[in-house]
């Protein structure tokens, strides 16, 4: 018994990260889909890269949940001075929890932002942690939370 479980957890280490190929990929993807949402302006197409209970909480506290609240999100924030704002993101790095959900961490950052009296707004930048879900085939990110307080991720030890 003792030989079968020890082949049993070897053959669990070699197993890759993301077992089929092009999970990786796609969920790596949600990450330049969202970044060309925002470049249109698009609210509901970010909305759509979420689960439909999908939830994003954002640097100040506040929680969207469900697809329409975030596109509702997003569109305010277009109108209030994020209008022809440039947003870009990185995943740093992403593991397979089990088979269909993923976690990962990268970094954020918002330019060309103005303020509410049409100054131009500092950059934001952060670090985000997200959960991937594959529903129907597809990835869709089930939980984003954002964050101010760090602005890059530093791995620690091995």
């Amino acid at each position: 018994m003792r030989k079968i479980m020890s082949l049993w957890f070897a053959m669990l280490l070699t197993l890759p990260a993301f077992p089929q190929s092009g999970d990786e990929a796609a969920i790596r993807n949600l990450i330049p889909q969202f970044t060309a949402a925002w470049a249109h302006e698009d609210a509901h197409a970010i909305a759509a890269l979420f689960a439909q209970d999908g939830d994003l909480v954002i640097p100040a506290g506040n929680v969207f949940s469900g697809r329409e609240t975030i596109a509702g999100f997003y569109a305010s924030v277009f109108a209030q001075g994020y209008s022809g704002s440039k947003g870009a993101g990185e995943i740093v790095r992403m593991r397979l929890v089990q088979p269909g959900v993923a976690i990962g961490d990268g970094t954020w950052s918002i330019t060309g932002a103005r303020d509410r009296a049409g100054k131009d707004a500092p950059p934001e930048r952060g670090v985000l942690t997200f959960v991937a879900v594959k529903q129907g085939g597809k990835w869709h990110i089930s939980a984003l939370r954002e964050q101010t307080s760090a602005t890059a991720l530093t791995m620690s030890g091995s």
